[in-house]
């Protein structure tokens, strides 16, 4: 018997000893994983599973719509590494997984997973009956599979279908007349491929700056400009003195052929939110400002649509926020995330992944962040590292020798040239969200003990070698701040931590023999360490800021947020500031304040960020519900008045509000990219009639602007 069918045969006896006693401990081992199992749908119908096991032997996964299971896919590989195709899937329909190993005659099976079938975007797969020349050479040089594609005036709709077939774009046909127009519905409607993938529009009803990519004749290059999105391409067709009438134009152009030159226009500098609180300084503010936009009705919405409430968790647990970089919006849902266009809201892919789930995010850190070609992620014991465009797992990065198999990834920051990290004791972070204990908006231990980790690790970010580590008795995750080529955090001197058995302390643990350390970026390297000032025993949040000159330490306790701030060079206190909080639940007691324009907000209060002064006090608006404010230059965002989605205008001290419109109860709206992104991040809330959906908004256009 083949060592294939060999696994199969031994996984169908185990699954069927399980299924008939699922009440009794099997006699397997549990399997060992390596890396996680995570999902990637590929088509309506298909999906890739990816796992690793920490030794190598045939490996299978067995799958159904019931937990009998019903079928089994082997491996090819009978290594560590596994990649199965599970196709003949029901569209919307949810199933269930276990992985099975075969060491030597020893059995291991995974505990049972969910997919749920619900949750696959991806459109339907076309095919093209004939391909213009140059079309497979340009379809390889998009940034991006998916998004939206317009064929202009009357290139050939040989081009939409090519362009439908070679990616997962909806390609509109922007035709200059009714007749063409109906002519290409008629005919993409007689092969099933109408709507979706193929579509056909008149070209003054295509959408302003929607197109990832525009395919036109060369002659007529300046029409579709207002069409592209910020960063969308172009494929012109022609050749001769068409081509070169175009070749001094604002677009860098590369021949495929004679007759097809492809072309995108320099780079915009966008700004992105990339990590938890926008960067690494953990300001609450990207240096987006929406087009100088204080008020919401000078907002458009760009797009609408998914995700919904039924991608996330509860409203309350306080998951980790969005990320939007390179043009690209990141979501994460409930132990998933999704990638969207920025610009257009086209889902671009999404992953399932069982063990992603993170919480509670003001007594840790964000799980992940981005950058403009991936997304670094923390699963357990590794860091994923994610084609921001397409989805696919590249590699993963490994905790130091020392740790492996006995902690986990905690924190995770990306700059130029470096991610740094942190490990952290097997369940040290928050995953529970359900009942009210997980709202995590008490004053309690439970609620407020901060998750910590052992050491903090720097990692050349191409090769993902580790170029330096520190290890500590504990850091504490939430104030981790990176800004200019400098690391700060609070460490935690007592060796008695070691013998703890998580990472989540409670404040008399961490406040007695806390210090700030500086550390070089490059060579981890201690610049400065400094006490803490005298925290109390109610410490509710610890959060990091900071800026070119300086790191605030920032508390929350005895009805008070407290404000220290250390200079960047020396470690030496600048000042120090203490202000009432509004409320004692809420998020009103625990709102992670914003450092914008030379400012500190926190409601209701603006402080000079030069010496801690108040500047003004009963301001910002009156706020209602769990949410922490963020800032977009000329206002505050935040959850206000009644309930929704709001702005407080900065210079005329008045809010407006999406009437309908809820974030999460920490922070799920962001401005980045010129845009305000609000993916869904409400679901479940029962005090008022939300709209449960994504939403990307946009500065409205003044009179004379193009469109």
């Amino acid at each position: 018997m083949s060592p294939r069918l060999l696994v199969i045969v031994a996984f169908w006896i185990g699954l069927a000893v399980s299924s008939h006693a699922q009440d009794e401990k099997l006699p397997d081992e549990p399997i060992a994983f390596g890396v996680r199992p995570g999902v990637r749908f590929l088509t309506p119908t298909s999906a890739e599973i990816r796992w690793e096991t920490t030794i190598a032997g045939p490996a299978a996964v067995a799958f159904g719509p019931t937990r009998k299971l019903g079928r089994v896919i082997a491996s090819p590989s009978s290594g560590t590494s596994h990649r199965v195709v599970v196709d003949d899937l029901v569209p919307g329909q949810n199933y269930w997984y276990r992985f099975g190993l075969n060491q030597g005659g020893k059995r291991s099976f995974s505990s049972f997973y969910q997919l749920e079938g619900g949750m696959n975007y991806t459109p339907p797969v076309v095919e093209a009956s004939g391909v213009p020349a140059g079309a497979e050479e340009a379809i390889k040089r998009l940034v991006q599979p998916g998004g939206y594609a317009v064929v202009w005036g009357d290139v050939s709709p040989s081009w939409c279908e090519a362009i439908a077939a070679g990616t997962s774009m909806t390609v509109v046909a922007a035709v200059d007349d009714s007749d063409t127009l109906n002519r290409l519905r008629k005919r993409w409607y007689a092969d099933r491929t109408y709507g979706i993938r193929l579509t056909a529009q008149l070209k003054q009803d295509v959408p302003h700056a929607i197109a990832n990519v525009v395919v036109v004749r060369a002659n007529q290059v300046n029409d579709v400009a207002g069409l592209l999105s910020p960063m969308g391409q172009i494929i012109k067709l022609g050749s001769g003195d068409e081509v070169a009438d175009t070749q001094n134009d604002e677009y860098a152009w590369q021949a495929i052929n004679a007759d097809v030159h492809f072309g995108r226009r320099a780079a915009l500098e966008l700004a992105a939110w990339g990590h938890q609180y926008g960067s690494s300084g953990n300001a609450s503010y990207s240096g987006e400002m929406l087009g100088g936009v204080d008020d919401t009705a000078d907002l458009e919405v760009k797009w609408i649509g998914r995700p919904g409430a039924d991608f996330g968790i509860d409203r309350n647990p306080r998951m980790p926020a969005p990320l939007a970089v390179g043009g690209r919006l990141f979501h994460q849902g409930m132990n998933r995330m999704i990638a969207l266009d920025a610009f257009n809201g086209a889902v671009l892919w999404s992953l399932e992944i069982p063990d992603l789930r993170r919480v509670n995010i003001p007594r840790d850190c964000g799980n992940w962040c981005a950058d403009d070609s991936h997304v670094y992620a923390a699963v357990k014991d590794r860091l994923w590292v994610i084609d921001a465009a397409s989805g696919e797992m590249i590699r993963t990065m490994l905790l130091p020798e020392e740790y492996e198999g006995s902690s986990e990834w905690g924190y995770v920051a990306v700059t130029e040239h470096r991610v740094v990290g942190t490990v952290m004791k097997p369940g040290s972070g928050y995953s529970g969200f359900w009942d009210k204990a997980a709202w995590y908006d008490g004053k309690d231990d439970a609620a407020t003990a901060k998750v910590c980790g052992n050491a903090i690790v720097g990692y050349d970010k191409q090769y993902g070698s580790i170029d330096w580590q520190r290890d500590a008795d504990a850091i504490v995750h939430s104030t981790i701040t990176i800004s200019g080529n400098q690391i700060y955090f609070v460490e935690v001197d007592d060796p008695t931590l070691k013998q703890a058995s998580n990472g989540k302390l409670l404040n008399r643990q961490i406040w007695n023999a806390a210090s700030i350390v500086c550390l070089d970026l490059d060579s981890g390297e201690q610049r400065w360490k400094s006490k803490v000032p005298p925290q109390d025993h109610e410490t509710l949040i610890s959060f990091g800021i900071a800026d070119d000159d300086q790191f605030i330490l920032q508390t929350s306790g005895k009805n008070e947020f407290h404000f220290v701030s250390l200079d960047v060079t020396s470690g030496k206190p600048r000042w120090q500031q203490s202000v009432q909080w509004p409320e004692d639940h809420h998020s009103a007691h625990i709102q992670h304040a914003v450092l914008m324009n030379g400012q500190i907000f926190v409601q209701p209060h603006i402080l000079s960020a030069d010496d801690g002064r108040v500047v003004k006090s009963g301001t910002l608006g009156k706020r209602r519900g769990c949410a922490t404010p963020i800032g977009a230059g000329n206002s505050i965002i935040y959850r206000g008045g009644t309930g929704p989605l709001s702005l407080w205008s900065l210079q005329d001290e008045k809010p407006s509000e999406f009437t309908r419109l809820r974030p999460s109860c920490w922070l799920s709206t962001i401005p980045a990219q010129g845009m305000l992104f609000s993916p869904e991040g409400g679901g479940g809330c029962s005090c008022g009639g939300w709209m449960e959906t994504s939403i990307g908004f946009a500065p409205v256009l003044s009179l004379g602007d193009e469109r």
